[in-house]
């Protein structure tokens, strides 16, 4: 199966295109840049020049892989609606995966606990931890404080994700627990193909009305709210 995969829930592009065909080894060529806030504008050159150095036309894929959150909300939108783009105009079936899944995939065999993380600004974490290969809690946008509270009583923790360094420099006082990963998230693309076809042969392609899994409300949502409840209060 011929599948192209892209992440820019932070401001590192990650993009894979893999061939998984039976009885061969996978073939993949992946790509990481770290593109700051060009991922609008480099996203569509970038996957063609991708497709074009490997022989791929677009419409020759068979599935389209991204990640649907946590991560930045202009970032989660571009990759997810340029491959909704891409699929609505060829056919080629869409599935997205967890943010942090897809972190936790490139670690996946490392044994105890596991705590993915990426800065969610605003002096929190987007977070989640696994045990043993298992996660254990849902997305979290957490504080230091609550970090710190929730690998309380495991020794030694391996952080991994986007931020992991950041999070050890953050918590001086567990530091001596926490074990940062290398730069195994780099092969984060080739996961998401991974993760994708296994997810697709399971439960098939996304609906086509799924979008990004916010954890947090955006500014835009916030300042909305308090708009509504400032209005409201005038006229009580």
């Amino acid at each position: 199966m011929k599948i192209l995969s892209c992440d820019t829930s932070t401001d590192v592009m990650h993009l894979c295109y893999a061939r998984f065909d039976e009885g061969k080894k996978p073939y993949f060529d992946a790509e990481v840049a770290r593109l700051g806030n060009q991922h609008s504008e480099l996203l569509m050159p970038r996957l063609l020049a991708l497709c074009d150095r490997n022989s791929i036309r677009i419409k020759d894929l068979e599935l389209l892989v991204c990640t649907n959150g946590p991560g930045s909300f202009t970032g989660l939108r571009i990759a997810m609606s340029t491959f909704k783009g891409i699929s609505l105009a060829t056919g080629i079936p869409l599935v997205s995966i967890p943010t942090l899944d897809a972190y936790h995939a490139c670690v996946r065999l490392y044994p105890g606990p596991v705590l993915i993380v990426m800065d969610a600004k605003k002096k929190r974490f987007y977070t989640a931890l696994f045990v043993d290969g298992e996660r254990v809690t849902e997305d979290l946008d957490a504080t230091d404080e609550q970090i710190q509270a929730l690998l309380e009583p495991h020794a030694h923790v391996l952080v991994a994700g986007s931020d992991a360094a950041l999070l050890k420099e953050r918590l001086p006082q567990i530091a001596h627990k926490l074990v940062v990963a290398g730069q195994e998230h780099l092969d984060l693309s080739l996961k998401l193909c991974h993760l994708g076809l296994e997810k697709y042969r399971q439960q098939g392609a996304d609906p086509l009305f799924q979008g990004p899994a916010y954890v947090r409300k955006s500014d835009a949502e916030i300042a909305l709210l308090e708009t509504i409840r400032s209005l409201e209060e005038t006229h009580d």
